[in-house]
């Protein structure tokens, strides 16, 4: 089939083409903003110094791509004890709070700087920027401990989102919009592919695999 015998297929079929998509965009948009609750994130960002380093040493030097190495893999390692069931629950503890399932956790590290991030997401604004902040704290607390980290350092503090940053339901709209797109498509071929009415003469050769040696033509308003 080639893409203009499609086109004339879909233009065939343009109800389907059109209703099927809209009929996903509109189910997706009230699942979406009926349903969803909104979700906030607090972010605070944290810097660990190191046993060999001090802080005039740092800001002098500035960061080595040893450095950016390093903090690289010191990101991981404050997202494994992020993870850790006994950091949460100390965290979910101080907080007075049963345990932070709900919410979720990320740390990211620059390519460009030795700073950490750590931020929370989850469905209270106000939880989300208490659970970061102590959080923080209790990593630190942590890293200091077992590893070969001196001291970390809170940079910013995290602060109640006052708006949210999720669910992205015009993304999830025009995801469905698009998949009915797709399924109409298919639908449409699918149907031509089982459609075994003869149509022209090219139908006629590749049914019967003889060739077309005459033609009627069509006389209309007219005696046959």
């Amino acid at each position: 089939m080639t893409l203009l015998e499609l086109l004339q297929l879909l233009r065939k079929h343009l109800r389907l083409v059109v209703a099927l998509p809209v009929a996903f965009a509109l189910v997706a948009a009230v699942y979406c903003w009926g349903f969803m609750p909104n979700q906030y994130t607090a972010e605070t960002s944290i810097y660990a110094l190191s046993k060999t380093e001090t802080t005039a040493q740092s800001a002098e030097a500035g960061p080595s791509y040893g450095d950016l190495n390093a903090s690289q893999l010191l990101a991981n390692d404050f997202a494994e004890l992020a993870k850790n069931e006994q950091v949460q629950n100390n965290t979910a503890l101080a907080l007075g709070m049963e345990d932070l399932e709900g919410y979720k956790v990320n740390i990211t590290s620059s390519t460009t700087t030795r700073v950490i991030k750590l931020s929370v997401t989850g469905g209270d604004p106000n939880n989300v920027a208490l659970i970061a902040n102590k959080l923080a704290s209790e990593i630190g607390s942590t890293a200091t401990k077992v590893m070969d980290v001196k001291a970390v350092n809170i940079i910013t503090q995290a602060k109640a989102p006052d708006k949210p940053s999720g669910p992205r339901r015009a993304m999830y709209t025009l995801v469905a919009l698009l998949a009915g797109l797709f399924l109409a498509v298919a639908l449409v071929v699918l149907m031509d592919m089982v459609n075994t009415t003869i149509r022209n003469d090219e139908d006629i050769t590749e049914g019967l695999g003889l060739p077309v040696i005459g033609r009627f033509p069509e006389q209309k308003g007219g005696r046959r």
